[in-house]
């Protein structure tokens, strides 16, 4: 109960504290490039196995989406500098698991922060308490605190003539009792410019898509941030046909314990043109003057990659625990296990699947 008071405390202070005022090719870069004058540019950055990526505004505004893993924190830091940022003016955290908010603390300890979005639901983690502690200690560019916003489907920003900012999701009630509520409630956002439009979709999982179609939601978009690292709950035929992407980035991290981007997911991309931080490194995306849509990457693909396309799926050993309600398996450690009159124990992950069980998020992870 003190943690819970703790995390409302931390939460209220921010929001009562600090209200806001109302077909490409890919040619490779070995140095980050400034973008230049009256172009939108979106950077997908390679910090692993998380999402980050930069969005730089035409007029110059800043705008980081997602910092990766606590470790990650020092190496984003020194990529915003090599790329001349020298302040943020809003930072999104979409949800508050550790490869989405990790390494923000350091960003927020290191650079000026204009405004900080967060969905604020209740959440227990380290890493989320010391990601809340940090905002509340970071300072603007003129010395302030920064303002906290707690976002909700409906906001709408201009950051820069002719490009406009839309908020898709979460909507009140926040979701619950979904396999993963925060990738669920993740901050869904879509961002217009002459010449294109991009999709940033956090971790959100079917009932999280499910409600984009409630509301009939504008998906469309030239390119997407593909949902969850490419997990095979991140995204389905019709969310696809919905967006219709030219181009598809996903954020991962090389030879991840999780198996991402799955199978699945790459099948169903398999007619769009792919980009995957784990392969390309950075990924930069840029609307010029010509309203075209420009892709440098920081390095080629490898060959035997790219013909694969089909990464291995996760290797779990040992013996998992199912729930004979659900039909889903865990890792004996998770914190989330069934009831020992609702436990099935199994040899390994691959005598659960034979008996129809599916994994958890503990087995494919945040």
């Amino acid at each position: 109960m003190r943690c819970s008071l703790h995390w409302l405390t931390l939460v209220l202070l921010l929001i009562a504290g600090c209200a806001p005022s109302s077909n490409p090719s890919a040619p490779t870069a070995t140095e980050p490039a400034a973008p230049p004058k009256n172009a939108l540019q979106v950077v997908f950055l390679d910090i692993g196995q998380g999402d980050s990526a930069l969005v730089v505004f035409p007029n110059g505004k800043t705008m980081l989406i997602d910092g990766g893993e606590t470790d990650q924190g020092r190496r984003l830091v020194q990529k915003l500098q090599q790329r001349g940022v020298k302040q943020i003016d809003w930072l999104v955290a979409t949800h508050p698991h550790s490869d989405h908010i990790g390494g923000l603390i350091q960003v927020l300890k290191s650079l000026p922060v204009g405004e900080v979005w967060d969905i604020a639901m209740p959440y227990e983690s380290p890493v989320y308490r010391d990601f809340l502690l940090a905002v509340r200690s970071a300072k603007t560019p003129d010395g302030k605190r920064p303002a906290f916003r707690k976002v909700r489907r409906g906001l709408a920003l201009e950051p820069a003539p002719n490009v406009r900012l839309s908020v898709l999701a979460p909507r009140e009630p926040l979701l619950s009792g979904t396999r993963s509520d925060p990738n669920n409630n993740s901050i869904v956002l879509r961002i217009d410019a002459p010449g294109g439009s991009f999709l940033f979709t956090g971790d959100i999982e079917r009932e999280g898509r499910r409600r984009l179609y409630e509301v009939r939601a504008n998906l469309r978009a030239d390119v997407l941030k593909v949902s969850h690292h490419g997990a095979a709950n991140g995204t389905d035929r019709a969310f696809l046909n919905r967006v219709n992407p030219r181009v598809a980035v996903i954020s991962v991290g090389a030879n991840n314990r999780y198996g991402h981007p799955h199978r699945e997911t790459l099948a169903l991309l398999q007619d769009r043109r792919v980009y995957r931080t784990d392969w390309h490194g950075d990924i930069v995306m840029q609307l010029g003057a010509d309203k075209k849509l420009q892709v440098v990457t920081e390095r080629h693909a490898p060959a035997q990659l790219r013909e694969a396309q089909q990464p291995a799926k996760p290797t779990l050993t040992g013996a998992v625990i199912g729930n004979r309600n659900s039909k889903v398996y865990h890792t004996p450690d998770c914190g989330q296990l069934p009831k020992p009159e609702n436990q099935k124990r199994f040899r390994s992950a691959q005598e659960a699947e034979k008996a129809g069980y599916r994994p958890h998020a503990c087995v494919e992870g945040e």
